[in-house]
C-alpha cells in the first residue's frame, strides 16, 4: 500500500487493506452524509476533527482525478480540495492476449478529498420547496460553474447534480465586503479534459449533457416518490441555455473592458450581471475622458480617465449606497451591480428622450417603484442629492 497525502499522516491508520464497503465503525469514524447517485463507492469520515470523502476506484483513475483536481484549483475553478490518493496492491494477474501472456498489476485506488462545509445535499434541495424562484437560483450558480470551466478551456464531460455540490460560500464584493452566496462546486473530475480553448460545439455538448442528466434524475426521484413534479421544465431548459450564452458573453465583454481600461473588474468593481453593462460603462468612461481632456486642455489616456472615474465617481457613488443603506431596498443587488444597472437605465432613458438625462435623473427613475414607501424614497432622494454634488461639474 502507498499513501500520497499532503495533509493528514493520520490517514495511514485507516484500514486501507480492506475494501471500502467493509470498513466498520471500529476502524473509522463515519459521518452521516448522503451522497448522490454514483458509479463508485464513496464514504465520508472524520479523522482528528477533519472531515474527508473517500472514493474507491482504480489506481489509474484515482491518480488522474487527483491531478485534475489539483489543476482545477490552480486555475481557480470551484472544486473539491484534493488531499491524496491511496493505492493498494493486490498482486499480479496473468492475461492471455494476441501478443502472448501478459502480467498485469492488480490493485485498488482511493481518492481522498476534503469534505466541504455548508453544502446542500441534492436530496435536501428536492425535499424543500424547489419552486421556480429557487430553481433559478440553483441554475444560476450551476451555469456560472460551466462558464468558469469553459472560459478556462475545461470540458467536464459528465455534468450532473450528482457530480457537483451546492454550497454556501463567502464571496468578497468590492466596497461592500464579504457576503454569503450560493456556489456550485465540481465534485467529480474523473472525466475532466483540459484544452487551450473550447469550441462552441464542445461547450454546447457539455450543457446538453447536463440537461439530459436532469431528465434521468427527474425519472429516478419521481420513481422513488421523493418528488411529484419535474425538477426541470421546458422553460428551465430554455432559461439555462440562454443564461449560459449571456454569462459567457458577459465574461467576454468583461475581458475587453479590462484590456481597455486596465481596471480589474473582480477586485475593483464587482461582477457584471447583464449583457451590455460593460459596454455602457465603457462609453461612460469615454465621456469622462472627453470631459477631463477638455478641462485640462490636453489629451487624457483612457487608462488615466478610467482611474479618475473610479476614484472620483464610481467609488463615491457606491459609498453613498452603503451610507444611506439603499441596498436594503434592493436586496438582490450589490452596490456595484446597482450602479451598473442604473447606468444601463440611464442609457436607454436618454435614448428614448433624445438627450442625456444625467445619472441623478436615471437613479430617481430607476427607484420610482419605491414611491409608495416614503422612508425608502427619503433614502433615494438623499442619495440623488449627494450624487448631484459629486457630478455637478460634469452634468
Amino acid at each position: 500500500m502507498s499513501l500520497v497525502s499532503s495533509e493528514m499522516p493520520h490517514l495511514q491508520q485507516l484500514p486501507w487493506h480492506r475494501p471500502l464497503q467493509r470498513w466498520n465503525k471500529r476502524q473509522a469514524r463515519f459521518i452521516p452524509v448522503k451522497s448522490g447517485l454514483a458509479r463508485h463507492i464513496v464514504r465520508f469520515i472524520q479523522v482528528h476533527k477533519r472531515q474527508f470523502a473517500i472514493k474507491e476506484t482504480s489506481p489509474e483513475t484515482a491518480g488522474r482525478e487527483f491531478q485534475s483536481f489539483v489543476r482545477l484549483h490552480r486555475i481557480g475553478i470551484p472544486a473539491l480540495h484534493p488531499v491524496g490518493i491511496v493505492i493498494r496492491s493486490e498482486g499480479i494477474n496473468i492475461v492471455e492476449t494476441r501478443s502472448g501472456t501478459q502480467a498485469e498489476a492488480v490493485g485498488t485506488g482511493y481518492l481522498v478529498t476534503r469534505l466541504l462545509e455548508y453544502s446542500l445535499p441534492n436530496y435536501h434541495l428536492f425535499k424543500r420547496a424547489f419552486k421556480k424562484e429557487n430553481r433559478r437560483r440553483i441554475w444560476d450558480v450551476i451555469i456560472r460553474l460551466f462558464v468558469q470551466l469553459h472560459r478556462n478551456g475545461v470540458y467536464w464531460g459528465d455534468a450532473s447534480l450528482s457530480n457537483m455540490m451546492i454550497v454556501f460560500a463567502k464571496q468578497h464584493y468590492p466596497e461592500i465586503g464579504v457576503r454569503t452566496v450560493l456556489r456550485a462546486v465540481l465534485a467529480d473530475a474523473e472525466t475532466v479534459e483540459f484544452y487551450p480553448s473550447l469550441s462552441q460545439q464542445l461547450r454546447k455538448a457539455d450543457v446538453e449533457y447536463f440537461l439530459e442528466s436532469m431528465a434521468w434524475t427527474d425519472a429516478d426521484l419521481q420513481a422513488s416518490g421523493i418528488i411529484r413534479e419535474p425538477l426541470m421544465t421546458k422553460e428551465d431548459q430554455e432559461y439555462i441555455f440562454q443564461r449560459y450564452l449571456d454569462l459567457f458573453e458577459i465574461e467576454n465583454e468583461e475581458k475587453t473592458f479590462e484590456v481597455v481600461t486596465n481596471i480589474d473588474v473582480d477586485k475593483l468593481i464587482g461582477p457584471f450581471e447583464i449583457v451590455g453593462q460593460s459596454k455602457i460603462l465603457l462609453q461612460h468612461i469615454y465621456e469622462h475622458k472627453w470631459y477631463l481632456s477638455e478641462r485640462q486642455k490636453k489629451e487624457i489616456s483612457i487608462e488615466d480617465a478610467a482611474r479618475d472615474w473610479y476614484r472620483n465617481i464610481f467609488k463615491p457613488a457606491v459609498q453613498l449606497f452603503i451610507k444611506f443603506k439603499i441596498l436594503d431596498e434592493f436586496p438582490e443587488r450589490t452596490a456595484a451591480s446597482l450602479y451598473l444597472d442604473i447606468m444601463l437605465h440611464k442609457y436607454y432613458l436618454s435614448e428614448r428622450i433624445g438627450s442625456d438625462v444625467g445619472l441623478v435623473k436615471a437613479f430617481e427613475e430607476y427607484a420610482a417603484k419605491l414611491r409608495n414607501d416614503s422612508r425608502a424614497m427619503k433614502k433615494v432622494n438623499s442619495v440623488a442629492s449627494s450624487l448631484e454634488k459629486i457630478l455637478r461639474e460634469e452634468e
